[in-house]
């Protein structure tokens, strides 16, 4: 009871984030469209950062993690590439694709845009971005 009516002094959205749905992530470029229950789905982003800005993407890295993994990712990790240390490869798998597509068309929100605007003023070109199904014969 006492959490509900400190929301009138302390309100967990200030009134400075977006949590309205944000359909702002491009659609995959696919050769074959996966169905809704292949899976899991391993989804990996491959970012170019300037040497002095690595520690802090790798900082604004965190909020993105967290906004993966609230809107479906079942793992995540951010890798440095030892021979390329300018190349950051993130990589998280969702259950399926069903919910990958979730993921970009129900889940994500203005919040979760503004994690990536923040990481993302360290990436001076567009990061590649990777979608990969199990292989079945």
């Amino acid at each position: 009871m006492l959490g509900v009516v400190s929301l009138r002094w302390l309100p967990l959205l200030d009134g400075r984030v977006d949590p309205s749905l944000s359909d702002t992530w491009p659609e995959p470029q696919l050769i074959v469209e996966p169905a809704p229950q292949d899976g899991p789905v391993l989804v990996t982003v491959t970012y170019r950062v300037v040497g002095a800005d690595a520690s802090a993407f790798v900082h604004a890295m965190g909020a993105v993690e967290a906004s993966r993994r609230r809107t479906g990712a079942i793992s995540w990790g951010l890798y440095r590439n030892a021979a390329e240390p300018d190349r950051f490869i993130e990589v998280f798998t969702v259950v399926s694709w069903a919910e990958h597509c979730a993921q970009h068309h129900v889940r994500y929100t203005g919040i979760d845009r503004e994690f990536e605007r923040k990481a993302r003023k360290f990436v001076p070109s567009e990061p590649v971005v990777t979608h990969a199904v199990p292989a079945r014969e």
